[in-house]
């Protein structure tokens, strides 16, 4: 369905499709559909199950919310997402290490991992740092301008230690906007 100039690709769903052994179908089927529409326009995805009670439920967000969707559209357009995980190396903290320096220790690796953000984050658009855990040092996407991503992907070549790079992926981390639907 469509306002003005922009369109909401809307199916018809039964909510009892929606139990866990049934989903993943469903979520195949909805990604295969936002990445179809992201290879020939800019796309606002929303979260998966995203569900109107009816299609004027629809319509009014298109309408209420069309500015803002205008806006996230074009701050969207000519951008795809990338995803980046380094893991941090298995180190065994020396015997005998204070409960001091063990903090400074780990002060370091999270240290270590901003800074990686940070030399990524300088060719996209936006950036987010999904979660810091033991096992990766970064995990983070980013929203890289078309024109930047051998950049942004020579970067992420230099990083010493294992990475883990996905994408391009439509900007499933960067898409915001406001809805009632439930």
């Amino acid at each position: 369905m469509t306002y003005r100039n922009i369109a909401l690709v809307v199916a018809d769903v039964d909510p009892a499709e929606f139990t866990d052994p049934a989903m993943l179908p469903l979520v195949r089927r909805h990604h295969g559909v936002i990445v179809e529409l992201f290879e020939g326009t800019s796309v606002l995805p929303f979260r998966f199950a995203t569900m109107f009670t009816d299609d004027d439920a629809a319509r009014q967000l298109l309408r209420d919310a069309y500015d803002e969707a205008v806006t996230a559209l074009d701050a969207l357009a000519g951008h795809r997402e990338w995803g980046v995980r380094v893991r941090r190396p298995k180190a065994v903290p020396p015997d005998g290490l204070s409960g001091t320096d063990y903090l400074a220790l780990r002060r370091r690796e999270r240290s270590g991992g901003e800074q990686l953000h940070e030399r990524l984050a300088r060719h996209a658009g936006r950036s987010t740092i999904r979660r810091s855990t033991a096992e990766f040092g970064l995990d983070a996407v980013y929203l890289v301008p078309l024109s930047g991503e051998d950049e942004f992907l020579a970067e992420a070549d230099r990083i010493d230690g294992p990475v883990e790079i996905t994408g391009p992926w439509p900007p499933y981390s960067f898409s915001e906007l406001r809805t009632t639907a439930r």
